[in-house]
């Protein structure tokens, strides 16, 4: 089938929606990680894949997305600002220091180590971590590296100061006004610089400051040897705490940068809907999709709020993202909008079943692992039959049930037309008795009309069959689309397939 028309436009307003949820995860202070693929190391420049890039050179490929796509769409300017974009990306570039990155990242994966410590083995076959105690060695490296990101900083900082000391002897050694009016820019402009790498130093120093206040906190409970579970804890409250720290210094200018997103969503939303349903549909399906892992915190504080697993994926968000799919399907292949369906579904019951996820990180990795292959599907239009495994099959009574159901009339017709059959060869052959020949007579009759029948339900079948046939691939799929834990009992993933509400167009 060929695309839509405007199958462009409406890609474009997903991808926006997708990269804006994105963006405001890789500046949330101690948001999500993301992947965890590293070069070793940078010799010769080595080139990365996207998945090997820093975590830095992620966000402004994240930025630069969102202000290629809002000029695209025609929804980079309003409510006084000239450029999204750019006021982002700006906003961006300041935030950064003040949230310390590096240290921030470091933390975040001790933690998730110390996390699946405290729970053990989720279930089995998944790998155990080591104690705790190792964790200590990667926060000196942390540390290391901050101690390098504040030396930068400072020695940004010291050129600041002698360019802006220079540009005021410019100011004062100026003869004509015009040459005047040239140095006091540069004084505004290093005196801009200047403050900047104040903040940033302070920031970074920061960072620093906690990361050994972390490493004084795992080595407290019992001497280096982390032995029983109410000392992991221990660690782990110690760590989130840490975390919480960094966060809070960074609290104000985050609510700067977060209120205008806040801002450019709502412009977005307004200026798309105004221009098309289906766009502002694609926008808000790739921003939702996307943000149940961007937006999510596993170390929100309770009542579980906007940030949680019980929200992003409650039964009322999770519905009306099948919607949107739905109403997108013509964009997508066959199967995808089903299969989104499905797997959201599945998500949906990760998030109530807290022995589902009793592992956070696991669960938190898997989800991250999923919302990059609903990018592939929808986005990259990767047909969702390649990743059914060549060994996965539904069981066979669920495709015998389900053949029943919709074969029922087929099958009730040629049973009664065969006992007919049979009982027709029966008296044929047994003589002439006059009973017989009558009888005989009017099964022939009633045969010739369950043949007309027959022919007339055979149509129907062929429609049937492939409904059949979709059904049983649509849940093959969702079964290989989702990227879930492995859940509490077997059945628990297909029961939760099952509930979706999404199937494939099927021609009458």
């Amino acid at each position: 089938m060929a695309a839509p028309a405007d199958a462009e436009k409406v890609l474009s307003a997903l991808r926006l929606g997708w990269f804006l949820a994105e963006v405001r995860g890789r500046n949330k202070p101690c948001g999500p990680l993301g992947t965890t693929a590293r070069m070793p190391d940078h010799d010769d420049n080595a080139l990365p894949l996207r998945i090997e890039r820093s975590a830095t050179e992620l966000r402004i490929e994240a930025q630069a997305v969102v202000a290629q796509l809002a000029r695209c769409l025609k929804v980079d300017t309003g409510g006084g600002i000239a450029s999204f974009g750019k006021t982002i990306d700006d906003k961006a570039k300041r935030l950064d220091p003040l949230r310390a990155p590096k240290a921030c990242a470091a933390l975040q994966r001790v933690l998730q180590q110390l996390q699946r410590a405290a729970a053990g083995p989720p279930w089995p076959g998944v790998y155990n971590p080591p104690s705790p105690v190792r964790a200590i060695p990667a926060l000196k490296v942390a540390i290391s590296e901050q101690q390098k990101a504040v030396a930068k900083h400072k020695a940004a900082l010291a050129a600041a100061e002698n360019a802006l000391a220079a540009a005021g002897q410019r100011v004062a050694q100026a003869a004509g006004q015009p040459a005047k009016v040239a140095a006091a820019k540069d004084v505004k402009k290093y005196e801009k610089i200047k403050k900047y790498e104040e903040a940033a130093i302070a920031g970074e120093e920061k960072g620093a400051a906690v990361l050994r206040r972390a490493i004084t906190g795992l080595e407290q409970p019992t001497g280096l040897q982390l032995i029983t579970v109410d000392d992991v804890e221990d660690c782990v409250r110690n760590v989130q705490t840490c975390l919480k720290n960094i966060a809070d210094a960074a609290s104000a200018p985050w609510e700067k940068f977060s209120k205008l997103l806040w801002d450019f969503d709502a412009h977005i939303q307004d200026r798309l809907s105004a221009t098309s349903e289906t766009q502002a549909c694609a926008y808000q399906l790739g921003r939702g999709l996307a943000e149940t892992y961007w937006a999510l915190d596993t170390n929100q504080p309770k009542p579980p709020g906007s940030a949680s697993w019980e929200f992003l994926l409650s039964e009322s968000r999770c519905a009306e993202l099948s919607r949107l799919a739905g109403r997108l399907a013509a964009y997508m292949d066959e199967y995808t909008a089903p299969a989104i369906a499905g797997s959201l579904e599945v998500w949906r019951q990760v998030a109530t079943t807290p022995t589902w996820r009793r592992a956070e990180p696991v669960a938190e990795q898997a989800l991250y692992r999923q919302t990059r292959r609903w990018y592939e599907l929808i986005i990259l239009r990767q047909d969702p039959t390649t990743l059914i495994e060549p060994t996965i099959s539904i069981p066979n009574y669920r495709t015998l049930r389900r053949a029943i159901q919709l074969f029922w009339p087929q099958l009730v017709a040629t049973v009664i037309g065969l006992a007919f059959l049979a009982l027709l060869i029966l008296l044929g052959s047994r003589g002439g008795a006059a009973w017989a020949k009558t009888l005989s007579g009017i099964l022939a009759a009633v045969g010739f009309s369950l043949a007309g029948l027959t022919g007339a339900l055979k149509n129907s079948a062929q429609a049937m069959l492939k409904r059949l046939r979709q059904d049983t691939y649509t849940d093959l799929v969702a079964i290989a689309v989702q990227t879930a834990p492995p859940p509490p009992q077997k059945s628990d993933l297909r029961k939760a397939i099952s509930k979706r509400r999404l199937t494939p167009a099927t021609p009458n």
